[in-house]
């Protein structure tokens, strides 16, 4: 067991699993959590870490500011596989090591983006809300075999919903920004595509890269589903086109301001969402989080 380090919590859900919190401590003698479940930023996200050297982080954010409080910190060890509340430029600066595994909730997020799709072409939630509102309706939706699956984001996650999709005979248009994987043109997505999934990260290159004008270019049936992240389509465009185009239909796991309760999105009849579940099942938090607990000590 290791003794001399002194390891922190700062995720919510890591701090209340008794898996990871057993496995944690079985190798850490001290280890401080956050068991009071607030959302740590700012002052009390560098009063929580004092006098710590490693950290397992979440969604919280590490920039240059934060880092200039923590001269002890050596270690951040991320749970989940998103980095940009991270500034890697000042995390390097810093000479603080860290620990990341790419793609360690790509089952999870993979199944959700299949659930989504099915749900946009079915609208099975519609039919939920008829029957309690005392309607039998047996409106028509779309069947996902043989479609044209357009995936922006050819990475982890991508590649394993075009694996899912193998037994629908879907044909498959992969886009990436990644210039060494094979890949059709943005364009050809936009135009052909009747699901777009979305599997990027947002970047400063990839903010807003679904907008009206790249709208314009879809059918005006056309399924959006994102499970990436919020920000990547802009959600006043959507709106817009939701609205103009009645048989399309975008599903959200992610929103660009979360949690959101209050989007004009959420009233549409053709746009569902969850609450960014996209690696919320057991199996993958156990996952995320002994990968997490292995980046305290294997990191770069």
């Amino acid at each position: 067991m290791n003794t001399s380090d002194v390891v922190a919590v700062t995720s919510r859900s890591f701090s209340k699993n008794k898996v990871l919190i057993k496995e944690l401590k079985s190798r850490y003698k001290h280890v401080i959590l956050n068991d009071d479940g607030i959302s740590l930023k700012g002052k009390t996200l560098i009063e929580f870490l004092q006098g710590t050297n490693k950290v397992i982080v979440g969604l919280e954010t590490f920039n240059t500011e934060i880092l200039d409080q923590l001269p002890k910190l050596q270690v951040i060890s991320k749970y989940g596989v998103g980095l940009n509340n991270l500034d890697l430029e000042a995390i390097q600066a810093h000479n603080i090591r860290l620990g990341f595994t790419p793609g360690v909730n790509k089952r999870p997020v993979a199944e959700l983006t299949i659930m989504l799709m099915l749900t946009a072409l079915r609208k099975t939630h519609v039919s939920l809300a008829n029957i309690k509102e005392g309607i039998w309706s047996q409106e028509r939706g779309n069947e996902l075999s043989f479609k044209t699956i357009g995936i922006i984001g050819f990475g982890h996650v991508g590649k394993l919903v075009a694996e899912f999709l193998t037994p629908f005979s879907c044909k498959i248009l992969a886009y990436d920004q990644d210039p060494d994987i094979y890949q059709v043109p943005l364009e050809d997505i936009l135009q052909q595509s009747d699901i777009i999934s979305i599997h990027l990260p947002l970047t400063e290159a990839t903010k807003n890269l679904i907008n009206k004008d790249n709208l314009r270019q879809c059918k005006d049936d056309v399924k959006i589903i994102n499970t990436a992240r919020g920000g990547i389509v802009n959600e006043v465009d959507l709106l817009l086109f939701l609205q103009d185009n009645p048989k399309a239909f975008g599903a959200f796991d992610v929103f660009e301001n979360e949690p959101n309760h209050t989007s004009p999105l959420l009233d549409l009849k053709n746009f569902y969402a969850t609450s960014h579940l996209g690696s919320m099942t057991e199996e993958g938090v156990i996952a995320m989080g002994l990968a997490a607990i292995e980046g305290l000590d294997q990191n770069t």
